[in-house]
């Protein structure tokens, strides 16, 4: 007996020491971990923790996904995350209370209502909440309860707010397919009196409206179809006799436009006849006036040229009297050599000679200008009526082309007349060819 009092002794000593020091055995780590049932849904019901070490200290062992509530002597509550602690030196009891961490899914439903329109509607609801005050779950006596309350409250408010067909859909609204969810999420994060707890997110998984609202709404669409498909017939019918009082006003129109055309164009066809005989009399004239004009610059250029033959017959002349006296000095040369011959003096000679050198040479420079300015003279009076013949040509040959240019276009003119007489006359007769079958 002796030995069992030593051996529980040691025992409890050892697990002092190791609660002091922080080790916890091999035994203690492999035990499961105790679960807890929420009586309130979040928070379990108080209960004493046990002493240990000779009653000097608690143990405390918070699971995840858990809080811990410690209600001390005094009214001191504390709370504790998850993990393993060690209370020492509190007097009296040690009261705990876990409360649920993780997030809960609370249905809502159904919600059974009159809406505004006095139908009967009904919605189904999941609300996400979590625990945000430990404390104030511990004391609370029943949160998820509170919760639904306020969620079916908030719920037939809404329903209240609005007409059947906003809700089930048929008719847009504010918030759309969510609105009666976020009305609710909005009025449940406002609600004091779920204090502690936080409104995550709300869903609307369902709705349900009043069959006989349905099947009145299904027989008043159908006969507003039926409406609408007879109003179609009927307009449908009248604008088929407009489109055709519109045809028969429209043949109308283009056979009165088929004869102001055909009278137009014979108009048409008379002031062309008209202009094209005007244009070839003023042609006429014109043609007139040029040979008349090219009559007389013929006439300048014959007397041009018989100027320049009086001038070349009178340079003919200057140079005839030029070879004449060029003669008379090789004459008087010879006179003078024979005088020199006759007298003797090679002095006389000498400079008679050199005096008949310079005059010949003179003779022959001034016979050499003279023929260079005749040829000169000749050449330019060449250049100039060769000039005057071809501008005379080139007008010649613009005139005849520009008669031409002119003729042809007057053909042209009066060919696309007579190709758009004859298809006016080809629409005319179709068109009365189409009355005939009609």
């Amino acid at each position: 007996m002796t030995s069992q009092i030593s051996s529980a002794v040691e025992g409890a000593i050892v697990d002092g020491l190791a609660a002091v020091s922080g080790e916890v055995s091999a035994e203690q780590l492999g035990r499961p971990l105790p679960t807890h049932h929420f009586a309130t849904g979040l928070a379990t019901t108080p209960q004493a923790l046990p002493r240990q070490a000779f009653g000097l200290g608690a143990q405390l062992i918070v699971p995840p996904g858990t809080w811990a509530v410690i209600s001390l002597p005094g009214g001191v509550t504390q709370t504790y995350t998850p993990g393993s602690y060690w209370l020492w030196g509190q007097p009296g009891a040690v009261l705990v209370q876990w409360v649920d961490a993780r997030r809960q899914q609370v249905p809502v439903g159904p919600v059974e209502g009159f809406s505004a329109d006095k139908w009967r509607v009904r919605l189904w609801l999941v609300v996400d909440v979590a625990v945000s005050d430990p404390q104030l779950i511990a004391a609370h006596r029943e949160p998820l309860a509170a919760l639904a309350a306020a969620a079916r409250a908030a719920t037939l408010a809404y329903i209240e707010r609005h007409s059947h067909a906003a809700l089930t859909g048929r008719e847009g609204e504010a918030g759309g397919m969510d609105g009666p969810a976020l009305a609710v999420l909005e009025r449940l994060r406002a609600d004091p009196a779920l204090a502690g707890l936080e409104v995550i997110s709300a869903r609307l998984v369902e709705r349900q409206g009043d069959e006989r609202q349905i099947e009145a709404a299904t027989a008043a669409t159908v006969a507003a179809a039926q409406i609408d498909e007879t109003l179609r017939v009927e307009a449908a019918e009248h604008r088929a006799l407009l489109q055709r009082l519109e045809a028969r006003a429209a043949v109308d129109e283009r056979e009165h436009a088929l004869r102001m055309a055909a009278t137009a164009a014979t108009a048409r066809e008379r002031l062309l006849a008209q202009q094209a005989e005007v244009q070839q009399a003023a042609l006429a004239a014109r043609l007139e006036i040029v040979m008349a004009e090219i009559r007389a610059q013929t006439a300048e250029i014959a007397h041009e040229e018989q100027a320049w033959q009086a001038e070349q017959a009178r340079l003919q002349g200057e140079w005839e009297r030029a070879q004449r006296q060029l003669l008379e000095a090789h004459q008087t040369d010879q006179q003078v050599r024979l005088l020199e011959a006759h007298q003797g003096l090679a002095q006389a000679e000498g400079q008679l000679a050199l005096a008949a050198q310079e005059r010949q040479h003179e003779h022959a420079l001034a016979l050499a200008e003279v023929q260079q300015r005749i040829a000169e003279q000749r050449a330019r009076q060449a250049e100039a009526v060769a000039e005057r013949r071809a501008q005379h040509e080139r007008a010649l040959l613009e005139l005849h082309l520009r008669h031409e240019a002119m003729v042809a276009e007057q053909m042209q003119k009066l060919e696309a007349w007579r190709a758009q007489q004859a298809q006016v006359g080809c629409r005319v007769v179709g068109v009365l060819g189409l009355e005939v079958a009609e």
